[in-house]
């Protein structure tokens, strides 16, 4: 298990210790940025302010506004707003005392990372919209993932985050026989975009609302495009199981032989397709977890990084607060986008 580095976590006593709260959130954020346009992600300790919950959200969510500003100046587009969701309650699949997350990018119908058009200029930003109907948060396109701990709950608080952008180069690289190093990042913008498009012109027959992970990565199996993956401890329905035959025997034993639960197993089995690594190789390689208490606010990049969440209990509560457009597209976010796949803003910094 590996754990995010010490850097990645930022004190806020400031916050309440100095006289301008204001002042101290814009130092936090500027602290901030590059970190999480480096690193993915960053967790600020308000927990161990000892404040009560209505104090802690509204710091969390000057935090937010104050991150917005830096980088909104480092580049990000104007129109960039802060969402701040209803909470979420954790949903624990019956007969297992904790959840799982398996890796994700929140608001998946219409937030998943594509090519900016800088580089891949036949991209076309409606492709950024996967589906309109089954998902569960808003239709804002979410560039940035805030989520304020309300209540850490009675297992693990662990947030577990995946290199998205490592994750397709090192794949891409292993497919074409090149060293990663050697890669062209727009190659593997372009790539990607040409998997997405697949997808999205075979969704009249697989008919799921969201991209999967084997079908960004290029695998061409309708089953690894229409199984969309989210609890590990989940059942496979009656319906996958009649939609395609060979999920129910797949999903009786995994590559790597530790998965729980019918969902893993088939992960498992869809990573080392995609990868050629089973969940267990493939957490070795990209996981990364980041331990949080009540109070806290992880923030993290929403389309570079993946993310999930490891053994939490059914008490856990969160508030989502997402950095969010309207609409995915214009030169300012092109600019961003192209910016973002080289871990830097366009401007600053």
């Amino acid at each position: 298990m590996r754990f995010a580095s010490t850097d990645q976590y930022l004190d806020c006593a400031e916050l309440v210790h100095g006289e301008d709260t204001e002042a101290a959130a814009r130092a936090l954020a500027e602290r901030a940025v590059p970190l999480v346009q480096r690193a993915g992600s960053v967790v600020f300790r308000l927990g161990r302010l000892r404040l009560g919950i209505e104090d802690s959200r509204a710091l969390s969510r000057a935090i937010c506004e104050a991150l917005r500003r830096a980088l909104v100046a480092g580049g990000a587009p104007a129109s960039m707003r802060l969402e701040h969701d209803r909470a979420q309650s954790t949903h624990v699949p019956s007969g297992y005392p904790t959840r799982t997350l398996l890796p994700h990018h929140d608001g998946q119908h219409c937030s998943y990372l594509t090519p900016s058009t800088r580089d891949d200029p036949s991209w076309l930003p409606e492709w950024r919209e996967f589906g309109r109907s089954g998902y569960t948060t808003t239709p804002a396109h979410k560039m940035y993932q805030g989520v304020f701990i309300a209540d850490p709950g009675e297992a693990l608080s662990v947030t577990t985050y995946y290199d998205w952008l490592d994750l397709l180069t090192t794949v891409y690289a292993e497919r074409h026989r090149r060293p990663a190093a050697e890669v062209p990042l727009g190659a593997v913008a372009e790539w990607l975009g040409r998997n997405l498009r697949a997808a999205l012109d075979r969704q009249a027959k697989h008919g799921s609302p969201y991209p999967t992970i084997g079908a960004m990565l290029g695998v061409e199996e309708p089953m690894w495009h229409g199984l969309s993956f989210h609890h590990a401890e989940a059942e496979l329905s009656g319906e996958d199981r009649e939609r395609y035959p060979m999920s129910g025997p797949l999903a009786r034993a995994c590559p790597c032989g530790d998965c729980v639960g019918d969902t893993a197993r088939l992960f498992c089995h869809q990573t080392l397709l995609a990868t050629g690594r089973d969940w267990r190789q493939f957490r070795a390689r990209w996981e990364v977890c980041a331990p949080s208490e009540r109070f806290d606010l992880l923030f993290g990049h929403n389309l570079t990084m993946l993310h999930g969440g490891l053994a939490g209990g059914g008490h856990r509560v969160i508030e989502p607060m997402c950095l969010v457009v309207d609409e995915p597209s214009g030169p300012e976010y092109e600019d961003w986008l192209a910016a973002s796949w080289r871990r830097r803003l366009p401007v600053g910094e």
